[in-house]
């Protein structure tokens, strides 16, 4: 059982820990003020985008806009159910879907996007971190972008392990998942 979860903001996770099939996980709704992501039966809590994260998802947007794979249908979407596998359900903050990987959504298909955004805060813990890196890329994910909005860095992962950390102008790219989406990391950061 995970130890009550208390964020100054949302209170306690009254269901952190809790165990769920996956068809109640399906029924249920919370009650407490957190999103839960669900691991093999397992309620993990989680918190909704914050307005100062919005704005990154435009920014990334105004981006995104002048790219082929926007023209060719494609999109980012904000905190999306993705069903890792028939057990494990995350909600990346940001994460790209094809057109034709939006009409197999629509026809209840499981898709997994190839490239995913997360927003790392001062309350994450670097094993689960790690954990999440390792469960993107084991189901097909190709590129992370973790996200500090509070020291203005980006973290780009190809793998699990192959990592590069990103500042100032240096580039972002979402590379091999969708090589023309760039931007600079200031780009992202502004207001």
């Amino acid at each position: 059982m995970i130890a009550d979860i208390q964020h100054s903001t949302y209170g306690v996770a009254r269901y952190a820990g809790q165990r769920m099939s996956k068809e109640d996980f399906l029924r249920w709704e919370s009650d407490d003020n957190y999103v839960y992501e669900f691991d093999n039966g397992l309620l993990i809590p989680t918190t909704s985008m914050r307005q100062d994260e919005n704005q990154l998802v435009a920014n990334l947007e105004n981006c995104f806009f002048t790219t082929q794979y926007f023209r060719e249908g494609g999109r980012l979407r904000a905190e999306m159910d993705v069903w890792l596998t028939d057990k494990q359900l995350r909600r990346p903050d940001v994460a790209y879907y094809s057109a034709e990987q939006q009409r197999d959504m629509i026809n209840g298909n499981r898709v997994i996007p190839a490239f995913v955004i997360e927003f790392g805060s001062v309350s994450d813990t670097e094993s689960v971190s790690v954990q999440k890196r390792h469960e993107y890329f084991d189901a097909g994910v190709e590129v992370i972008w973790w996200v500090f909005p509070i020291y203005k860095e980006v973290v780009v992962y190809t793998s699990p392990i192959s990592m590069t950390g990103r500042q100032g102008t240096d580039l972002l790219s979402a590379a091999p998942a969708l090589p023309d989406f760039q931007l600079t990391v200031a780009e992202l950061f502004v207001i």
